[in-house]
Order: C-alpha cells, then structure tokens, then sequence
C-alpha cells in the first residue's frame, strides 16, 4: 500500500485573537470545489522543440484503498528547444473560471517520479508567459496531498519575466508544467505523473454595505472593457485575443445552425498592420486546438479593414454556426479576434509591432 505524503503549503503567521467575552471565532471556511473542465496538454513544438506528452489518460483507479478518478501524464522533455517544456491543464467551464476569482487556495493529490513541477496561475496581464507559479517537488512512489494558497502565486513569478502585480480575479487558466530543474540530457528526460482531486477553496463572501440589487447581466451584453491581442507567433502569424467571460453564452454549447448577431464598437492602441478577424473557435485538444465553428475551414475569417490608433470602428455582422463545439467550456466556445503581422511563425514573442489592445464601447452577442 502506497504512503500517503501530506505537503502541508501553509503561510506561518504570528498573531493574538482578541474575542469580547471569552467567545469562539465562528468557522467561515466553505468546502473545497472541484474544478472541472476539459483536460488538455502542450509542448514547446512552437518554439522549435522536441518536447512531448505522449499521454493524458483519465481513468478510475484505486489508490492506498480509495477509488479516485485519476488523470495520468506521462512524456519526455528535450533541450533542443533550450529551455524544453512540456505540460498540461484545465480548459476549464465558466463555474470554474469565477471560483478562481474569488479561492483562498488550490488543491489536488498528485503520485509522482520524484521530478519538480509546477502549478501556473495564468493572468491576462502576463504577456512574456512568465505566469506567477509555484514549484512543488514529488516522491517516487508516494501520493501527495499539495495546497497552495493564492498568496503563494502572488510572489512566485518568474525571475525572467516582467514583474506584474497578481490579480488572481484576472484569470485565463491554471497549468501544470515540467520543471527547468531536471532537463539532464538533450533528448532523454522522461516523466510519469498520475494527478486527481483538483479542488478549488473558496473564499467567504464579502460583506458589503447595504444597495439597491443591481440589474442581473444579459447573455452576450459585455459593454465596454479592453482586450488585449497577445503575439501569438508561436502557433500563427499574428496577434490574438480571445473572449471567454462567463455571459457571453451563458454556459450555451454552439451547435450547427446556431444563429447570432454581433454588434461592436471599438478603438486600437496602435495602428493594424492586417484586417480585423473574428469568429467563434473550439480551442480545446479534441479539437486540436483550433476548429473554426462560424466560417469553414480553408475560407477566409470575417473580417474589418485594418484599422489607425484611436480610430473608432463600428460593427454589425450576422452569422450562423457550421460546427458543433465538442463541450459546453469556455475554451470550446471561444470568440477569438486576430490580425496578421510581422513576425516569424513558429518563434514566440517575434512580432515586430508587439501585443494591442482593443478598447471596446460595447460589445453585443444576440442569438437569433
């Protein structure tokens, strides 16, 4: 029977509690969550790699006497990209993605070869990939029980990116990644991790000051905020953002003959080397990573003329659904807006002109 390792990650604090007439500090802990979504995996190919995940297999298993449904990884990591990589994650559903907004800490059991790792609490203000993380170190043959609080991410970034100050409510996905630590050979560096129980803790509400109740969101009604289209030469030819926030769909999966009427109003903050294009994509690994599901494949995306900094464009287009999502997540249903430059494809952060921003008025999803 294996051994259950239990890797306390607690923030050590010294304090008094003063209670007013002797009384007990209530208990406002609310219990753990778990995060669901699609699994999916990455490598460093885009960089020129020869790093792999050669399986990400779930499936039920017993473990020191317990059934656990168990997600197990197993690949190899190479320097012929220099700083070779390998790793997987959760796409995960719009429930999940507003618990991370608002968790004291992250959870999950993992059975390991020994090897560190990393858990990456991605950000849409980290533009270098330089996620805030936090390395964690398995035992060969041994369970272990990781919790991370979120105070954690916010001072493991690292040392070669940009310093950006956390905001864990700005999340786009958490990640699991190999550990620079352990690339020993240039092409032979094997890892076989089994993870389950990927659980989210949530934090107590937050209390308030008394107000009018404010009129509840409307599916597709995303009124004015910023999207950043990050380089995205690594895998393409350009630049791209995507839309994932909870009330675009409202948890719809797109499925053929699905009508929709969008309406924007935007600005760049620089000058469009390429049109605008838009459209709805599956990006989840069963549909390998890209599946255009609002124009057929080998067609040209929708599109609007390229664009000056400060110009404001406004725009209306209808369109219908040509594929079905393979989930109901929020990365199979993805509005994605792109636009070419110039850059080198296949080498992350080549762009010439860098990452813009599309400041939105207003931005309106209608299904029809």
């Amino acid at each position: 029977m294996k051994k259950i390792m239990l890797l306390a990650v607690v923030l050590l604090m010294t304090s008094a509690l003063v209670f007013a007439g002797g009384g007990k500090e209530k208990n406002t802990k609310l219990a753990p969550v778990p995060a669901t979504g699609e699994w999916m995996t990455y490598n460093d190919r885009g960089s020129d790699g020869g790093s792999s995940i050669s399986n990400l297999e779930t499936k039920e298993e017993e473990i020191d006497g317990k059934t656990v449904k168990v997600h197990h990884i197993t690949g190899n990591v190479t320097t012929q990209f220099e700083y070779g990589f390998a790793g997987w994650g959760l796409d995960a559903d719009n429930a999940t993605m507003e618990l991370y907004k608002n968790a004291e800490a992250l959870s999950f059991y993992v059975l390991g070869d020994g090897k560190k790792y990393t858990i990456k609490y991605k950000t849409s203000t980290i533009e270098d990939y330089a996620y805030h993380e936090y390395t964690f170190e398995t035992k060969v043959g041994e369970a272990m029980y990781i919790e991370v609080p979120m105070a954690f991410f916010s001072i493991g970034q690292p040392a070669w990116g940009a310093p950006v100050k956390f905001d864990q409510t700005l999340v786009t996905g958490v990640e699991w990644q190999t550990h620079e630590s352990w690339r020993l050979t240039p092409r032979n560096n094997p890892f076989d991790v089994k993870m389950w129980d990927f659980m989210i803790h949530p934090g107590a509400a937050k209390k308030a000051a008394a107000k009018p109740a404010a009129p509840a969101e409307k599916p597709g009604v995303l009124g004015a905020f910023e999207l950043v289209l990050k380089d995205n030469f690594q895998y393409g030819d350009g630049y791209q953002g995507d839309i994932r926030t909870v009330n675009l769909l409202n948890g719809h999966k797109l499925s053929a003959g699905d009508k929709f009427t969008v309406k924007f109003t935007y600005s760049a903050s620089r000058d469009l080397e390429a049109p605008l294009e838009f459209g709805f994509v599956d990006q989840t690994p069963n549909a390998q990573y890209w599946r255009a599901l609002s124009w057929e494949d080998g067609t040209d995306m929708p599109s609007l003329p390229a664009s000056k900094a400060g110009e404001v464009v406004s725009a209306e287009f209808s369109f219908t659904i040509i594929k079905n999502a393979t989930a109901a997540s929020a990365g199979a249903n993805t509005f994605v807006f792109t636009t070419k430059g110039a850059g080198r494809k296949g080498a992350a952060n080549s762009g010439v002109q860098k990452a813009v921003t599309l400041s939105f008025k207003e931005f309106t999803l209608t299904k029809n």
